[in-house]
């Protein structure tokens, strides 16, 4: 189990781990006029929190799942909210910047797969 988690966690460190509102806040057009109001620089600064928990969620949730004995399923809920949290906030800025926000059903949707894959891969995403 040791060995899993030594040849886990590094891959999981390489992985793609931007969060949905880091990922939103680089495709944002600085030059739009919401782009500069109030709104749109307090959800920015809030990016920085989600990447921030997707780090250590990818950094704990290995060790979580092994000092459990095995039991993931508490790990991928915990991601999940993390993930649907993340995800909404992403919404908000993308709308309050001028964007385009996800549809509530988008955001369960997506938040659902990847609560389905942290099922089938055992809690690690």
């Amino acid at each position: 189990m040791l060995t899993r988690l030594l040849i886990a966690l590094p891959a999981l460190l390489l992985s793609a781990c931007a969060s949905q509102s880091e990922l939103v806040s680089q495709r944002l057009n600085p030059d739009h006029p919401k782009y500069r109001s109030v709104g749109c620089q307090h959800s920015l600064q809030g990016s920085e929190f989600h990447r921030d928990a997707k780090t250590v969620s990818l950094i704990a949730s290995p060790a979580l799942v092994m000092m459990s004995g095995g039991l993931f399923l508490p790990v991928v809920l915990a991601n999940a909210g993390l993930d649907y949290v993340d995800r909404v906030d992403a919404s908000n800025m993308a709308t309050r910047c001028g964007g385009r926000g996800q549809t509530e059903s988008d955001i369960l949707r997506d938040v659902s797969a990847g609560a389905a894959l942290g099922v089938v891969t055992g809690g690690r995403k």
